[in-house]
């Protein structure tokens, strides 16, 4: 927690003066989590418990079982309704998110921004490579080296039938290919924009990866490398929701 509190900190810094000569300034933190696509009421599958493969079934009915997952989020911006985009200070630089060591759902915290009060409209998150950041020692760094330089390193088998017929097709997506989601805050408070104004307290973002979406369309029989994952990519940039608080 104090490790938390002595980010947050630093993530405000010189605007804290701003708190004492009038101007009305608001915190966002950003928390990273990943999980099955949810209903509408927020309930979620079940898809392996922490330290377990990842296994679901894709609409082509292929059942994947994800071995290793790692997706980096190297950026943040905060964009005002006047399109007026402000980065986050990540606090620990790339965050390199492992898919299977916890549970569905577990946070990260990627970082914190103070703004002046206002509405905003929209969260540009990108991913991008992992890089170690030499100065960030208390950032838990991927327990697989082979992650750095990557922005995803998915490793997996594809499954289809059973007993003689089961057909297996072992897959890996391992690429340094950047790509942004645009997520939409302006129905995020009650059908309106994402609102800082007079804030007591930091207000909390939680950013939701659907891995269970990643090889939709894909025939895993027919499927090129290029094609699975360009699929990945794809889920990452249109299927990446963002919801209000600290976990979902």
């Amino acid at each position: 927690m104090s490790m938390m509190l002595a980010a947050v900190s630093m993530s405000t810094g010189c605007r804290l003066a701003e708190l004492f000569d009038g101007t009305s300034v608001a915190t966002v933190k950003v928390f990273a989590t990943r999980a099955g696509t949810p209903s509408d009421d927020l309930q979620f599958p079940d898809h392996g418990d922490a330290g377990s493969n990842r296994v679901f079934v894709n609409d082509m009915g292929w059942q994947v079982s994800l071995d290793e997952a790692y997706v980096t989020t190297a950026e943040v911006d905060l964009v005002r309704c006047a399109s007026e985009a402000t980065p986050l200070e990540m606090f620990w630089g790339p965050c390199a998110e492992d898919f299977v060591i916890t549970d569905d759902r577990t946070t990260l915290a990627l970082g914190a921004v103070t703004v002046d009060d206002g509405d905003f409209c929209r969260l540009d998150v990108t991913f991008a490579p992992y890089m170690i950041v030499p100065e960030s020692e208390q950032h838990v760094k991927p327990s697989n080296p082979a992650v750095e330089g990557n922005t995803v390193y998915i490793v997996g088998v594809a499954r289809m039938g059973e007993g003689d017929d089961l057909v297996e097709v072992p897959f890996e997506v391992i690429t340094a290919a950047s790509v942004t989601a645009e997520l939409d805050l302006s129905e995020i408070d009650d059908n309106r924009p994402l609102h800082l104004e007079d804030e007591l307290y930091p207000r909390d973002l939680t950013v939701l990866k659907t891995y269970d979406t990643f090889f939709e369309g894909v025939d895993f029989a027919t499927a090129s490398p290029a094609e699975i994952e360009a699929a990945v990519l794809s889920a990452l940039e249109l299927d990446t929701r963002v919801y209000n608080g600290a976990r979902v």
